[in-house]
C-alpha cells in the first residue's frame, strides 16, 4: 500500500470528530462478553484518539493515574471512524519508529497537529507534519521505507483489532485485562479512576 496515496487525499477532508460515536454508560465499567484477543496487551491500556479534546486533557493526568494504580499504562488509538483512522495513521507513523517511551512533547505535538494545525491545504499540512517528525528525528509518513510502512500497518491492524473486539465507541477510556472497559466520565478524579483500575486488575486475576 502506498502511504502517500492514502494520506494526501485525507489531508483536505479531515475534520475534527467528536470524542465518541455514542453516549457513554453511567456505570463505572462494563464487562466484555468476549475478551480482547490481542497478544501482549498491557494490564491497562488507555484507548484514545488524537482528534479527541478530552483525550488530550487526559494526557496530563496519566502519570498521576499510573502512580496511584501502580501500573504502567499502554496506549491504543481507536479506528472507529474515518477521522479516528486517519489520526491513528499519524500516531502510529510516529510510534512505530520509537522503541520505548516517546520523546517528551511528541504526543502533545501530534494532538496539536490534528486538533489545531491541519487545514484544507493538503500541501501545507504535509509540510507541517514533515517538520514535526523531523523535530523528533523521525521519518515523515511521506518518506517511510517499505519496511517502515509494514511496521506502521502492523500497529494499525493491532489498533483496529482492539477497537473492534472491545466495541469501544467512546474515548478516552481504559481497557483492563482485555475484558473491562472503564467509563472515565463516571469518575470524579484521577484517584477515583485509579481505584477502579486497581479493582479491575485484581478482579481479572
Amino acid at each position: 500500500m502506498n502511504l502517500k496515496r492514502f494520506l494526501l487525499p485525507l489531508f483536505a477532508a479531515l475534520t475534527i470528530s467528536a470524542c465518541s460515536d455514542e453516549a457513554p454508560q453511567n456505570d463505572k465499567y462494563t464487562t466484555l462478553a468476549t475478551p480482547v484477543t490481542v497478544e501482549n496487551l498491557p494490564a491497562v491500556t488507555e484507548v484514545f484518539s488524537l482528534s479527541c479534546g478530552h483525550c488530550r486533557s487526559m494526557e496530563a493526568a496519566i502519570p498521576a493515574i499510573e502512580a496511584a494504580a501502580d501500573v504502567k499504562i499502554g496506549k491504543a488509538h481507536v479506528t472507529f471512524n474515518e477521522n479516528a483512522t486517519f489520526a491513528a495513521m499519524i500516531y502510529y507513523s510516529a510510534m512505530s519508529q520509537i522503541d520505548g517511551t516517546p520523546p517528551e512533547g511528541l504526543t502533545e505535538a501530534l494532538f496539536k497537529f490534528v486538533q489545531e494545525d491541519q487545514s484544507d491545504d493538503a500541501e501545507k499540512n504535509k509540510a507541517i507534519l514533515s517538520s514535526l517528525f523531523a523535530q523528533y528525528n523521525l521519518v515523515s509518513p511521506f518518506d517511510m521505507t517499505e519496511a517502515q510502512q509494514e511496521a506502521l500497518f502492523a500497529d494499525m491492524e493491532r489498533a483496529d483489532q482492539i477497537t473492534v473486539e472491545s466495541e469501544i465507541r467512546s474515548v478516552p477510556t481504559f481497557l483492563v485485562n482485555g475484558k473491562y472497559v472503564v467509563n472515565t466520565s463516571a469518575h470524579q478524579s484521577a484517584e477515583e479512576l485509579a481505584d477502579t483500575l486497581k479493582m479491575l486488575m485484581a478482579k481479572g486475576q
